[in-house]
């Protein structure tokens, strides 16, 4: 996972670490967790929070400030894929056939459930009162939702995508093995940045 800072820097999300960088690479906080059997699966920043969702011997979210102090946490009971900070004090999170949304008290206030239960929400993303989140499976595209996840809009892309972000202009850029992709809302592929080398697969992708 990956999420951009406030102060032209970026927060990642790997293994039992969540770390914060500058925009050229230089490394400003290591946050190691002691449980090497925790993992952290997706990040998210908004104003001087950081959340992050995490699995393993654990399953929830944990709420930081931007120097990586734990200032609360809670608990989920599934794992989750992407994690996206909501406008109102609040959290959604995909995992499986589900979108999440809940307050950052560990209160839920949404469990939307996808009928088909091939479907796999990889990630998910809140911008402009709205809900973007990529899935996989029997389907492989994007969903749009309001901010109570009452889908507004979907389309497909034929591929699977792993991180999805909302762009400024009425657009959603995914990540999806060797590609970047920026993406119309109504389904129409603005552009496809494919890196020559194969072996390179962009786990997630970022915004701002």
């Amino acid at each position: 996972g990956i999420a951009p800072g406030p102060n032209n820097d970026v927060y990642v999300a790997s293994g039992n670490h969540l770390d914060n960088y500058s925009a050229n690479g230089a490394l400003i906080t290591d946050m190691t967790f002691p449980d090497g059997g925790i993992n952290y699966t997706s990040v998210a920043v908004s104003g001087d929070k950081v959340y992050a969702s995490y699995t393993g011997s654990q399953q929830g979210v944990t709420v930081r400030d931007l120097k990586l102090n734990q200032l609360s946490f809670f608990n989920t009971g599934f794992n989750a894929s992407g994690i996206a900070a909501g406008p109102n004090n609040d959290v959604y999170l995909a995992s499986g056939n589900h979108l999440y949304n809940y307050k950052v008290d560990g209160t839920l206030i949404t469990n939307m459930t996808f009928p088909i239960a091939t479907i796999n929400y990889t990630d998910v993303a809140v911008s402009g009162g709205k809900v973007y989140a990529s899935y996989t499976g029997s389907q492989q595209g994007v969903t749009v939702r309001d901010l109570k996840l009452n889908q507004l809009s979907f389309f497909n892309t034929g591929f699977n995508a792993s991180g999805i972000s909302a762009g400024p202009n009425n657009n959603v850029y995914l990540a999806s093995g060797n590609h970047l992709y920026d993406y119309n809302v109504n389904g129409t592929l603005i552009t496809n940045m494919t890196f020559p080398i194969s072996t390179i697969n962009y786990t997630d992708v970022t915004f701002k």
